[in-house]
C-alpha cells in the first residue's frame, strides 16, 4: 500500500463523521458504534454523486458473452453493465459457490482460525501502564502479542473495553467475532487467538474446502450452543489441563454461554498450536495474560480461506474481463484499509479506462 492511498481512505472516513485521530493513531479505531452513522454518510454521498444502492437485492448469477462480464442477475431483475467490482466479504459463503460453478477461476488460500481470549480490561490496564492513573489519560489498553514456534499463535482484532459477538452468516452455525465502542468502556479485553491453517491441511483439493472446513466446526459450535446461539466458553486453565474443572464463567457475550470443551470445535493442528502458544503468551507477561483469562470460539473469520484469480496489471479476472474481485472476500487484504486500498486502486483503473476513450 501506498502511504497516499491509505492516507486517502483514511481521510474519507473523517470526513464522513470519523474521529480526526485516526488519522495519527497507530491502531485507529472508528468504534463498531459509529459505523452504521459512517456508512450512511458515505452511501449519501455516493447518491449525491449519481450512485444507487439497492437493498434487500441479492446477486445471483453472471452475465457473460464472449469472455466479456454484460450484466448481473440478481434477485430485482437484470442490470446491465461491463464493470462489476466484486467486494463480497471472506464470508459470501453463497456468492463464492455460485462464482465457482460459473467458472469463475479460484485457488485455495491459507487463512487464520482459532478462538477468541476474554480478559478483564483493568488486568490489561494494570500490566501495560502499571498505574491507574495513567488509563485517565491514555484509555483502555490494547495489546499485540505473538507466541513463536513450529505454529505461530497471535492476537488478532484486539477489543480493548470491548464484546464478544457472534459471526454468524448461515443458519445452524456459530462462530465469534469482537467489537469495541468507540469509547472502549466495558469491564471486558478480548482478542482473537489464531493459527495459520495451510491449504494441504483442508482436506480436499476443492477450491471451496477451506470453507467446508469452516462450516464444520461452525456446525459443531452450534450444536454445543443449541438454537439459543450460546456462545461455547471455557476457562484458559480448563483449556490447557483437559478435565479441570471450570466454574460458571463471566462474559461480555450477552446471548448467555455454556461450558465446553473448546478442543471440539477446532482442528487437531490448531487446538495443539493453541496449547503450545498460551503458556508461551503468558510467560511474555509473566503471569498476567492467562490469569483469570477465558475462552470462547470458534473465531474462524480471520481471512478469506480462498482467492478468486485476477490479472495483477488489470485486475481483472481471466475469462471474465470486467470483473474486479477486490478486498477480503477475494483474498487480496486483511483489514478493513487494505480492503478499502484495494477496491480504491481497482476503481481507478476503471477510471483510466473511460478517460482513455474519452467518456
Amino acid at each position: 500500500m501506498t502511504g497516499a492511498d491509505v492516507d486517502w481512505v483514511l481521510e474519507a472516513f473523517v470526513d464522513c463523521g470519523g474521529r480526526d485521530s485516526i488519522l495519527y493513531e497507530q491502531r485507529p479505531h472508528l468504534g463498531s458504534n459509529k459505523l452504521p452513522m459512517i456508512c450512511r454518510n458515505f452511501r449519501r454521498k455516493i447518491e449525491a454523486a449519481g450512485g444507487e444502492y439497492l437493498f434487500d437485492c441479492c446477486v445471483e448469477g453472471l452475465i457473460v458473452r464472449d469472455g466479456q462480464i454484460v450484466g448481473l442477475q440478481t434477485s430485482s431483475g437484470e442490470i446491465a453493465t461491463r464493470h462489476v467490482i466484486l467486494g463480497i466479504g471472506h464470508s459470501a459463503r453463497d456468492t463464492y459457490e455460485m462464482l465457482h460453478e460459473l467458472g469463475v477461476p479460484m485457488i485455495q488460500k491459507p487463512f487464520q482460525l482459532g478462538l477468541r481470549i476474554e480478559q478483564s480490561q483493568e488486568q490489561i490496564n494494570a500490566h501495560k501502564y502499571g498505574h491507574s492513573e495513567y488509563e485517565q489519560i491514555l484509555g483502555a489498553a490494547d495489546y499485540t502479542i505473538v507466541a513463536k514456534g513450529q505454529r505461530d499463535l497471535y492476537s488478532f482484532c484486539m477489543c480493548a473495553g470491548g464484546f464478544v459477538i457472534p459471526s454468524v452468516s448461515e443458519p445452524g452455525m456459530f462462530c465469534t467475532n469482537g467489537m469495541s465502542r468507540s469509547r472502549h468502556d466495558t469491564p471486558y479485553a478480548n482478542s482473537g487467538l489464531m493459527v495459520t491453517l495451510e491449504p494441504h491441511e483442508f482436506g480436499s483439493p476443492h477450491p471451496l474446502a477451506g470453507m467446508e472446513l469452516q462450516r464444520q466446526f461452525e456446525r459443531i459450535a452450534y450444536e454445543l450452543g443449541r438454537a439459543d446461539y450460546l456462545c461455547p466458553i471455557q476457562s484458559a486453565e480448563s483449556f490447557l489441563n483437559p478435565g479441570s474443572s471450570s466454574p460458571s464463567l463471566p462474559s461480555s457475550y450477552e446471548r448467555g454461554v455454556v461450558l465446553a470443551d473448546l478442543h471440539a470445535v477446532l482442528p487437531d493442528a490448531v487446538s495443539k498450536a493453541i496449547e503450545i502458544g498460551l503458556p508461551l503468551m503468558d510467560q511474555k507477561w509473566r503471569g498476567d495474560f492467562l490469569k483469570n483469562a477465558t475462552l470462547v470460539g470458534p473465531e474462524m473469520r480471520g481471512s478469506a480461506p480462498v482467492r478468486i484469480d485476477r490479472d495483477l496489471k488489470s485486475r481483472q479476472t481471466q475469462g471474465f474481463q470486467g470483473l474486479y474481485p477486490v478486498g477480503e472476500g477475494a483474498g487480496y487484504a486483511g483489514g478493513i484499509i487494505t480492503a478499502a486500498v484495494d477496491g480504491l486502486r481497482s476503481a481507478r483503473e476503471i477510471v483510466l479506462e473511460f478517460a482513455a476513450i474519452g467518456h
